[in-house]
């Protein structure tokens, strides 16, 4: 009974969406799930290397907090938990190319990155210049403002990012369609549950 009770429980932390707070909805929305739909967007804006992110600073500034935010919340999530560890390793990879282009510092909080880059893509794609520069302060960025502006216009080749981002919307599908012990209904409600069978412990069976 207990163990029964520690799976219940287990599954309805895995069941809970992530707080909204940590996705902003301008990063990943469209779908039910706000963190598939930032790892999907992210995969299209990296699928070339980075080359139609060139002369749009709104588009690599949100590109940009997508990896950010893919890093840290694939991690800390228990949803992805399954993961490959390669999907982790790739990202941070991609991460330290994306902060080597924009001149965010080494040790910045992914969580500010994310809010920063976040406001600066708002602030471009209505054209405020001024609020866009701001977000970029140099607490967080090198040297911050008008500068690091330039550099999200100009990143220059982002291979990293098309391989990590690539990775991971191909293994977040595959977990999503995959029916492990009820992770799956989390991420796809049409896929598998999370049935108690008395003597016989948790079984999976189809919807």
């Amino acid at each position: 009974m207990a163990l029964l009770v520690l799976a219940l429980g287990a599954c309805a932390e895995l069941r809970a969406p992530p707080p909204a707070a940590r996705i902003p909805a301008a990063l990943g929305a469209g779908g039910a799930d706000p963190m598939r739909d930032v790892v999907t967007q992210a995969a299209a804006a990296f699928a070339d290397g980075g080359r139609s992110l060139a002369d749009d600073p709104a588009a690599m500034a949100r590109a940009a907090a997508q990896v950010e935010l893919m890093t840290v919340e694939l991690t800390r999530d228990l949803r992805w938990a399954p993961l490959p560890a390669g999907v982790g390793f790739e990202l941070r990879g991609a991460r330290v190319e994306i902060r080597a282009a924009l001149g965010i510092r080494a040790g910045a909080d992914p969580d500010e990155v994310v809010r920063a880059l976040t406001a600066a893509h708002l602030a471009l794609a209505r054209r405020d210049r001024a609020t866009a520069e701001a977000a970029l302060r140099p607490a967080l960025f090198e040297p911050g403002g008008a500068r690091t502006l330039a550099y999200l216009a100009r990143p220059g080749p982002l291979p990293q990012g098309r391989i990590a981002t690539s990775l991971a919307r191909e293994e977040v599908d595959r977990l999503a369609t995959t029916r492990v012990w009820g992770l799956s209904g989390a991420l796809d409600p049409q896929s598998g549950w999370l049935d108690p069978q008395p003597g016989r412990g948790m079984g999976a069976g189809p919807r």
